[in-house]
């Protein structure tokens, strides 16, 4: 026994490695206990660096969505001069397709604010304005439905609503949702401080992103094992792929939404077409189940103005739901996340509670990440352990099987495809 300890602390490459862990452990214990006993000082400092680096993250954010365009212009659209191996063209290329891809992310922006919000403000207010009449007009409708069927007037006193109540409410809602707004913009020149150098963030990470990129590489592989390393950008890799695709899926989908419903409600001469499209593309950013919220929206809306409209929509919008789920989704925008929908109401309920709208959005691809690796890491356990999904199917796991099992992780066939 007396050897087998001097053997050890003889090891000294072996000690510094568990004295190493020791320290780590015992300093995140303690950093844990200190953000946990002073948790209102230590969420105040990180909501205060993230103030402070709010430019880098919107520059982020804006790179993010803009490269999908950059991508589609150089790979795409100018795909016959990449052919050509012009020397011009390789100098002008990157240039040309970033100012392309900001033109057309700036003019769909200012189509939306100059086109698009009028209209819906003016939706919104018409809809405010003959919110009263709506109701009452709809109020008279039910009585009459509830006493063909002999439904007695106390019962019809006890089903009403106070709907002036609750309108008031709405209003009152609404008023300080616009305060707030208010407040938020009041300080104009931070807003064009923070945009100013989130622009510059943004345009640096898009010109020199190889560079960047292959900096970030040089830097794992310098401060982390070979091992870790390699594992940290393949999922680097897998991150960026997911929430690039569903990026360009979910906005590919709500600008599908937006048109289909606008020109389905123009001739069906449905009120309100422009203020409805507009919630369905909003909502359609949300996979699964945005569209059925943004369905139970307008229905609502609807049946202020006619019980019919409604019918008509409900109709419309199911048929609709089917052609575009079934036919034009699957081919225009594929599987952008291909996450589970037990999985999207997880990450909808967790995020969405913890960090609103943004959390949602953002919630989504995180999970589809998580899902992924979970996947791959588990296909290789088992692969591994020779089991095959039959075998634990059967509750036999260790009869004869053969040993090139084809099953491969994710993680490979996620490399396989994005080097083709």
């Amino acid at each position: 026994m007396n050897v087998k300890l001097e053997e050890f602390f003889a090891n000294k490459k072996l000690l510094r490695k568990i004295i190493k862990k020791i320290l780590l452990i015992i300093t995140f214990t303690v950093a844990l206990i200190f953000a946990l006993f002073n948790f209102d000082r230590v969420w105040g400092f990180i909501t205060g660096a993230i103030s402070l680096a709010a430019p880098f993250f919107i520059g982020i954010a804006i790179a993010f969505v803009v490269n999908v365009l950059l991508k589609f212009y150089e790979e795409k659209a100018f795909a016959f001069l990449n052919k050509r191996n012009g020397r011009i063209w390789k100098k002008i290329r990157r240039g040309v397709c970033i100012f392309l891809s900001f033109l057309t992310f700036v003019l769909v922006i200012g189509g939306i604010i100059l086109f698009v919000v009028p209209e819906l403000v003016n939706s919104v207010k018409v809809l405010t304005d003959n919110a009263p009449s709506y109701i009452n007009r709809l109020m008279q409708e039910t009585t009459k439905l509830l006493e063909k069927w002999n439904v007695t007037q106390e019962q019809i006193n006890a089903l009403k609503l106070d709907w002036s109540s609750i309108l008031t409410q709405a209003t009152q809602v609404t008023t300080n949702f616009m305060g707030s707004v208010f407040n938020i913009t009041v300080n104009v020149a931070n807003a064009i401080f923070i945009m100013a150098m989130s622009f510059i963030f943004c345009m640096y990470m898009l010109v020199n992103k190889e560079n960047l990129t292959t900096n970030l590489k040089r830097v794992m592989y310098a401060y982390l094992p070979n091992r870790v390393a390699k594992r940290t950008i393949d999922v680097a890799i897998l991150s960026n792929k997911i929430f690039s695709n569903f990026v360009r899926g979910q906005l590919t989908e709500a600008c599908i939404w937006f048109f289909l419903i606008y020109l389905g409600m123009t001739v069906l001469r449905l009120p309100y077409a422009l203020l409805i499209s507009a919630i369905v593309a909003l909502c359609s950013l949300i996979p699964i189940i945005g569209p059925y919220i943004s369905m139970f929206t307008a229905g609502f809306i609807l049946l202020l103005v006619n019980p019919w409209h409604t019918l008509t929509y409900l109709i419309f919008f199911l048929i609709l739901q089917q052609i575009e789920g079934n036919l034009i989704y699957p081919r225009v925008v594929g599987t952008s996340i291909g996450l589970p929908g037990i999985w999207v109401l997880l990450a909808i309920i967790l995020c969405g509670n913890l960090f609103g709208m943004v959390g949602i959005l953002l919630g989504i691809p995180t999970f589809s990440v998580i899902y992924t690796l979970l996947r791959g890491d588990t296909s290789a356990r088992l692969r591994k352990k020779r089991l095959t999904t039959e075998q634990i199917l059967r509750n036999s796991p260790y009869e004869a099987h053969s040993p090139d099992d084809p099953e491969q992780t994710v993680l490979e066939e996620f490399k396989k495809n994005s080097g083709k």
